[in-house]
C-alpha cells in the first residue's frame, strides 16, 4: 500500500535531484572559491539528517497524531519551500553557486526576496525540509533533519557572509546593517 509517507520521500528527493541539476550546473572556475568545506557539510550533514529521519518515521516512535492531515499540511509547506527556493536562486541569477564563491565583478543583490533576507534560497530550504519532515508523519524525525540541517546552514551562512563582507567590503556591511540573515524582520 502505497502511503503520503512513500509519496513524501519520492517528491523529496525528486525535487532534490532538480535541485542538484540546476544549482550544481552553475559551479564557475571565474569565480574565487572560499567555501571551507561548507558545500560538504550541508551534503554530509542533510544526508545524514535524511536517512536518519526516514529510518524514524517507519518506527513507532514519535508518531504524530493525527497523521494524514498532518502529512498532508506538510505536503503544502514542502511546495511552499521549493517556491522560495527556486525563486530566490532565480532572482540571485548567476550568483548562486553551490560553493561559497566570490565573482570578480561579484555585486550585492538586494532586490525581490533578498531585500529583507540575506539568505532566502537556504530559508526556502529549510521550509521545504520542515514541511517534508512533517509529511514524514513523525516527531523525532523532524526534530533530527531540522536540527541538523539548521547547524549546517548556519554553518553555510557563517562561511558565506564572511566572504561576502571581506570582498564586498562597505557595501555587503551596510546590505548586513539592513536586512535579516534568515527570518524576516526576526533573525
Amino acid at each position: 500500500m502505497w502511503t503520503l509517507r512513500g509519496t513524501a520521500i519520492v517528491l523529496f528527493f525528486l525535487w532534490l535531484f532538480l535541485d542538484g541539476a540546476v544549482v550544481f550546473r552553475r559551479k564557475s572556475a571565474k569565480s574565487e572559491s572560499r567555501d571551507r568545506f561548507s558545500l560538504w557539510a550541508i551534503m554530509l550533514g542533510n544526508m545524514v539528517a535524511w536517512v536518519v529521519g526516514i529510518y524514524i518515521a517507519y518506527t513507532p516512535y514519535g508518531v504524530i497524531r493525527p497523521t494524514v492531515p498532518v502529512q498532508i499540511a506538510g505536503l503544502i509547506v514542502m511546495g511552499i519551500g521549493i517556491l522560495v527556493r527556486s525563486i530566490a536562486i532565480a532572482q540571485l541569477g548567476r550568483f548562486h553557486t553551490p560553493n561559497v564563491a566570490v565573482f570578480a565583478d561579484h555585486r550585492v543583490v538586494d532586490s525581490g526576496l533578498y531585500r529583507h533576507i540575506r539568505h532566502p534560497s537556504y530559508l526556502g530550504a529549510l521550509i521545504a525540509f520542515l514541511g517534508w519532515s512533517l509529511a514524514l508523519g513523525n516527531w523525532l524525525s523532524l526534530f533530527i533533519i531540522m536540527a541538523l540541517s539548521l547547524v549546517v546552514y548556519l554553518y553555510r551562512i557563517h562561511e558565506e557572509e564572511t566572504a561576502l563582507s571581506a570582498s564586498l567590503d562597505q557595501k555587503y556591511r551596510d546590505y548586513c546593517r539592513r536586512t535579516k540573515r534568515l527570518i524576516p524582520f526576526i533573525y
